[in-house]
């Protein structure tokens, strides 16, 4: 299930973020995404308990009917399982259906393969690339410019 997250669940979101990104954002970043034009949501899915914990979000900055995904993360432990999709997908179509969102854009860094293959999957197109965009251990990496539109 995926419902809206807010600035008090940046204390749930870090732990994610530090395990899942090679790059992670700071606590301080991940706080300034509760501001306005930003819509947060979070993936949960039941513990051994049948408590719902939170292993994934997703980060859209919106304006009008354009939004960009700043950031999507699933927990390491979640991973493989098709919850990025899920994710992805259901906080898609709340922005379309709640703030009439036509588009949607996106960065990624071109080694990762695994989130084009998932973009793609999602309907999302390849528009261009920034070169030397994102920080390595070794240097720079280009960025992997895509959207995707949404038909009314």
């Amino acid at each position: 299930m995926i419902k809206p997250l807010t600035i008090a669940d940046v204390g749930n979101m870090l732990p994610i973020e530090n395990a899942a990104h090679a790059h992670p954002w700071s606590e301080t970043v991940l706080a300034s995404c509760f501001g306005e034009r930003y819509r947060v949501f979070g993936l949960f899915i039941d513990d051994e308990a049948q408590q719902p914990q939170l292993v994934g979000y997703a980060i859209y900055q919106y304006l009008f009917e354009e939004a960009t995904l700043m950031n999507i993360c699933i927990a390491p432990s979640a991973q493989g399982r098709g919850l990025g999709y899920t994710l992805l997908s259901l906080s898609m179509q709340t922005l379309v259906d709640d703030a009439a969102i036509e588009v949607v854009f996106l960065e990624v860094r071109q080694s990762n393969q695994a989130a084009i293959a998932l973009y793609h999957k999602l309907g999302f197109s390849i528009d261009g690339e920034r070169k030397n965009y994102y920080e390595t251990a070794t240097g720079r990496e280009t960025a992997v410019l895509m959207s995707k539109r949404f038909i009314k």
